[in-house]
């Protein structure tokens, strides 16, 4: 038994990260034309009028204008039974993902959403970059739900 207990520690402390890391981005999904879900890229904030997804030759432009709402979310990497849950919280911190719902205008007036997941250093700086850039956003303070039904802080 304590073989089976050991070799499944080993197994899910081996299994590669599902998160994005560095600078990069992950488009994971939305209705943005030219641009396929699960496509790494980055994120380029340098420009005063739009954000711009560059991954591979492909550019997606959203003009911080035309942007409508923006949310911010963080998701449990893995979902774990109760005792492998106590194990793997006791040799290590459990692993988020943050994503970013951007909903915007393009350039034909068509409404049209983008969900980044982005690395963890990240959501702080573009929560900055869109709450001074796009003037017409919905900044009310609403709690952002995860995929469970419950908020971002946990609480129903």
């Amino acid at each position: 038994m304590k073989k089976l207990v050991s070799f499944v520690l080993i197994v899910l402390m081996s299994l590669p990260a599902v998160a994005v890391d560095g600078d990069h981005v992950k488009y994971f999904g939305g209705t943005a034309p030219g641009v396929s879900a699960g496509v790494v890229g980055r994120l380029d904030t340098t420009s005063p009028t739009a954000l711009t997804f560059e991954a591979g030759g492909n550019k997606l432009p959203i003009s911080y204008a035309s942007i409508e709402s923006f949310t911010y979310s963080k998701e449990v990497a893995r979902h774990l039974g109760v005792l492998p849950l106590i194990a793997v919280c006791l040799i290590r911190m459990r692993q988020h993902r943050h994503f970013f719902r951007i909903t915007y205008r393009g350039s034909d007036g068509v409404a049209n959403v983008a969900i980044f997941e982005v690395p963890k250093h990240m959501p702080r700086t573009l929560q900055a970059v869109l709450d001074t850039r796009s003037p017409h956003a919905d900044k009310s303070c609403k709690p952002c739900l995860n995929v469970e039904g419950q908020t971002v802080d946990g609480q129903n």
